[in-house]
């Protein structure tokens, strides 16, 4: 039977964030944000969307409310024992969805676009037919994280262990996102940069500059590109690990970062433009349950 083409715009009732997230977060077991201009902070604490997907923080650690949490768990919040760690910057982060094959991008077919053979990010993406893919690309990401200590700590605040906590968050001066329709599409992206001008004497040191070159013909693309890490693309999130009570056997001791693990997404598994697979109620449940009891 052949199915219908269709595109993201003319799906009203869906919701490509959603699935976006959904997508990268089967892959990476992190979330990702559908606005990185929006800065996601380490040490916010909250909820996801189940609508939207997105990260909806109801508090931060460093807040001067939660400064008695801290003490009640062992944390002197004038220390920056708490405070977020940066972790060495990285050249580049890039993940997809599992049904996206990566091939590498043919430099000879795209010799008109200035600048593409010697770009940070380059790569041809292939989608297979019938499914939604998605693709995430990070230059220079640095990471901002919680250390283990201070996770075994915060495992202890009773508010903390209904939310979820924001414990690492990925940096970058420019990110690609990318959700395609289920047409099974090829495309191409990549990261060119071009020569700096020589700063005049006194003024502030010159930086290159970046900007994204795509070919995608479908779907829906975001991208932006500076020189600052102000974008905020990826985030982990956990929550505290609740005691399984039927295990047979005793638990292993856990200790900082093991006391959490990540939530899982606020939804069941989507279909592929997006929406809510629908639930079927059976009528006749509360008698045939009434008959086994």
């Amino acid at each position: 039977m052949h199915m219908p083409a269709w595109s993201w715009s003319s799906k009203p009732d869906s919701n490509p964030q959603r699935k976006f997230v959904e997508l990268i977060f089967r892959a990476t077991a992190k979330y990702a944000n559908w606005d990185p201009p929006s800065e996601i902070l380490v040490g916010s604490y909250g909820k996801i969307d189940k609508d939207t997907g997105s990260f909806k923080a109801q508090g931060n650690i460093y807040s001067d409310t939660f400064k008695q949490h801290l003490i009640d768990a062992g944390i002197k919040p004038e220390s920056d024992e708490h405070h977020a760690k940066d972790c060495p910057e990285e050249s580049v982060f890039t993940t997809w969805s599992k049904n996206v094959k990566r091939m590498e991008l043919s430099v000879e077919s795209q010799a008109g676009v200035p600048g593409i053979a010697t770009a940070s990010i380059k790569g041809t993406w292939q989608v297979k037919k019938g499914t939604t893919g998605a693709v995430l690309l990070m230059e220079k990401p640095r990471m901002k994280h919680l250390t283990s200590d201070v996770l075994g700590k915060l495992a202890s605040i009773h508010l903390l262990q209904s939310m979820h906590l924001v414990t690492k968050v990925f940096y970058c001066p420019a990110y690609s996102l990318h959700l395609s329709d289920a047409g099974g599409e090829s495309f191409s992206i990549a990261l060119i940069g071009s020569v700096p001008v020589v700063a005049p004497v006194g003024s502030l040191e010159a930086k290159a500059t970046m900007s994204w070159w795509n070919d995608t013909q479908t779907g829906l693309t975001r991208y932006a590109s500076t020189t600052e890490h102000c974008f905020t693309p990826l985030y982990e999130l956990l929550h505290v690990r609740h005691p399984r009570w039927r295990r047979s056997s005793p638990s292993p001791e856990r200790t900082g970062e093991q006391l959490w693990v990540p939530p899982p997404l606020p939804w069941a598994t989507l279909r592929e433009d997006g929406t809510d697979v629908p639930v079927c109620v059976d009528d006749d449940s509360d008698a045939s349950d009434s008959e086994q009891e």
